[in-house]
């Protein structure tokens, strides 16, 4: 329906839009926050208040300027919008804005909004998008490594000439017995070419390891079913959709990617459901758990 588009026009520059005869779309401020060393920017979303249903004259103004028609034609052109908004709604029990949320009608009298958070309308932080802080790595300087390089190998220099002493040493103080020292020598050459020889010869058998078969099968999914998908997120870049589908995962969420919406943004899904009874169920679940989520039927 046209007459979302207009709205959301609006909602980029005023805080409040009221669609007459239905309600009014408000736009509420999130502070920036972190979230897995991902920074998020400031935002605004759009929330909905079912009382506020009388005409300000905002809405029909604009369509009246933008479609250059009377300011009656206008306001009648909006009512008729609302009446088909009402009936879609009463048949279909939801209804995706495509702009900015969707409508879900429970019980045949409650009705509930549920904003899409990846749609930011804070003109302050335009272009502003969410940033990954990238840990910091330490590079040891090559003049460092120089250094510890130069100092370890004149420490050795200093070792071997102590030890060249401490030999000659000993060797003079047992002149008397070279023969016995002769000896001795001769007996560590050939225990130390002994050692050599085992070392060069020595092998090592780990035995035969067994194979490992793996098998992965994937899911079958009949394209022609309904699912009743419970949304966590749309997201314009993939890489974001991909990380947030992963961190469902990894708290123990059947998360899945759902049908692109039409503007192209990448929908995550805590789950895909058989049933309304078990989607609406994990909803409140969520909601509970103080997280947002939203329900998308896919036919």
């Amino acid at each position: 329906m046209s007459i979302f588009k207009d709205i959301s026009h609006l909602l980029h520059s005023n805080d409040c839009v009221i669609l007459p005869d239905f309600g009014a779309f408000i736009l509420k401020s999130k502070s920036a926050y972190i979230e897995n060393n991902e920074f998020f920017p400031p935002s605004k979303y759009v929330s909905f208040n079912s009382m506020l249903k009388d005409n300000d004259g905002l809405l029909a103004k604009f369509i009246s300027e933008e479609k250059k028609i009377s300011y009656k034609k206008s306001l009648k052109l909006i009512l008729d919008e609302v009446k088909v908004l009402n009936e879609k709604l009463s048949e279909e029990l939801i209804f995706d804005t495509e702009y900015f949320g969707i409508f879900e009608l429970k019980e045949r009298d409650t009705l509930i909004f549920n904003p899409d958070f990846s749609i930011n309308f804070d003109s302050s932080v335009f272009g502003l998008n969410s940033f990954v802080r990238e840990p910091i790595i330490r590079i040891k300087s090559k003049e460092t490594s120089e250094k510890t390089q130069l100092s370890t190998n004149n420490l050795l220099r200093y070792a071997a000439v102590i030890l060249s002493v401490l030999g000659l040493s000993y060797f003079g103080y047992f002149n008397y017995n070279d023969f016995l020292n002769d000896e001795k020598l001769k007996n560590i050459a050939i225990a130390q070419e002994k050692v050599l020889e085992n070392v060069q010869t020595a092998t090592f058998n780990l035995g035969d390891l067994p194979p490992i078969s793996i098998n992965v099968t994937a899911p079958e999914i009949n394209d022609n079913s309904t699912y009743y998908s419970v949304i966590a997120g749309a997201f314009r870049s993939k890489r974001n959709a991909e990380k947030h589908l992963n961190n469902l995962i990894v708290n123990g969420y059947q998360a899945s990617y759902t049908s692109i919406n039409p503007k192209g943004l990448f929908r995550v899904a805590y789950a895909r459901l058989k049933t309304r009874k078990e989607a609406a169920d994990l909803i409140s679940k969520i909601k509970t758990s103080g997280q947002d989520a939203w329900l998308l039927i896919e036919n």
